[in-house]
């Protein structure tokens, strides 16, 4: 199984959004070329991170995006719980053979343990900020690509 790729696409966008100063306005075709990926995957992820309070839009309907709250405000698994609510990192195969006694007891054992190491991977996500992520991508970059902080435009 593919793991999916939406956390990874919200923070993109979101760095990209980051990035943009006031006066900047940019579509999702715009964001989709930076994300490599479609418009329309863009919008999808956006509304997502729009109805959980992670981004707004800035006047009217299609006006520019920008962070509902300051980037400290915002962790990882904010961004997660808003694009792929029942992500796994460690999803059960659901095509086992019934017929097999080990087959029928393999998901609910594992789906235990699965469960424990999802949270624990939660809980850990939670702790990384929005901020610390645009702070990293501007040491690695080597300048100041993403405003963090009071400087943020939430």
């Amino acid at each position: 199984m593919k793991p999916s790729l939406k956390l990874t696409n919200a923070i993109h966008i979101l760095i990209y959004i980051a990035r943009a100063d006031k006066e900047t306005k940019f579509s999702s075709k715009e964001i989709a070329a930076s994300v490599n990926t479609n418009p329309s995957r863009i919008r999808a992820l956006m509304a997502d991170m729009q109805a959980a309070q992670i981004i707004k839009r800035e006047g009217d309907h299609f006006s520019r995006p920008i962070l509902a709250k300051p980037a400290k405000d915002i962790n990882m698994a904010d961004v997660l719980r808003a694009v792929d609510p029942d992500s796994s990192v460690f999803p059960l195969d659901n095509k086992v053979n019934n017929d097999c006694p080990i087959a029928k007891q393999v998901n609910p054992v594992l789906s235990s343990y699965y469960d424990a190491l999802d949270q624990s991977l939660l809980q850990k996500m939670a702790g990384i900020s929005f901020e610390e992520i645009l702070e990293d991508v501007n040491q690695k970059a080597g300048v100041t690509l993403c405003h963090t902080g009071d400087a943020l435009n939430a």
